[in-house]
């Protein structure tokens, strides 16, 4: 299977740890993905987040051989969740990544999350995203990811005749060291240590965006849609630590 690290990308540190690759995977391979993406999988109830307004097919439904996938998107999820991938992430971001980190990982190590052992203490995730078409807010607002992830990354799928713009990625910048955040908000950072947009990705046919989630300063969003009409596609994969574990750093969470 195709790495979506493959090309071997340089890393960029302004203002935290980041790569952004376009045509991440080879076309035949990225075609062949979105022409067989399983929306009636995905946007299902069972899948809802966010009052029913994302929809997330997680690698424990991808990779359980009851579930009919395409053998593509099987293959491509069984590869980004396994140890060969979270070697090859995991010396991209050795310099921010903590000691425990720091040897090679073999599948005995890690869980798929959602089905992991409970005695594995690093899940790996790789999870095909759908959000309904809304224009009234921005698709994600600015924010961090939960402490106990290591990294993460997002694959664009959009539909090849999606004409809306925005639901972009924006890395911003802060005004200050994030000391807490506004968890029911989906850990929102608050305005006053918010800095502007300093990077946008924009949401466009095989680009991958990844990131290492190595402090509370890593602030992302993603920018409103305009004149959406089709779902905003993409895949998700995740590196974390087991609850009770270990986090990447400490941040108070406002409930």
């Amino acid at each position: 299977m195709y790495s979506l690290l493959q090309k071997k990308p340089t890393l960029q540190t302004d203002p935290y740890p980041h790569v952004v690759i376009e045509d991440a995977l080879p076309w035949d391979l990225y075609e062949a993905m979105e022409e067989s993406f399983p929306e009636q999988k995905v946007m299902t109830d069972e899948n809802a987040y966010d009052g029913g307004i994302c929809y997330r097919l997680k690698s424990n439904k991808l990779l359980d051989p009851k579930v009919d996938i395409p053998t593509c998107w099987r293959e491509f999820t069984q590869y980004h969740t396994s140890a060969e991938w979270f070697n090859e992430v995991t010396d991209l971001f050795m310099p921010y990544m903590p000691k425990v980190l720091h040897k090679k990982f073999t599948e005995d190590d890690l869980g798929a999350r959602g089905w992991a052992d409970v005695n594995k203490n690093i899940w790996t995730d790789c999870q095909m995203v759908m959000h309904k078409p809304i224009e009234e807010k921005t698709t994600r607002t600015p924010h961090i990811d939960n402490p106990m992830e290591m990294w993460a990354g997002l694959l664009y799928m959009p539909y090849p005749d999606d004409q809306c713009t925005g639901g972009e990625f924006q890395i911003h910048s802060t005004l200050s060291s994030v000391k807490k955040v506004d968890k029911k908000a989906g850990r929102q950072i608050y305005q006053n240590d918010l800095g502007p947009v300093v990077k946008t990705i924009p949401y466009k046919r095989n680009t991958f965006v990844m990131f290492a989630n190595n402090s509370p300063n890593n602030v992302h969003g993603v920018s409103k849609r305009e004149n959406a009409t089709m779902p905003r596609r993409s895949i998700n994969i995740i590196g974390e630590f087991k609850r009770g574990y270990a986090t990447m750093y400490n941040v108070q969470e406002i409930r």
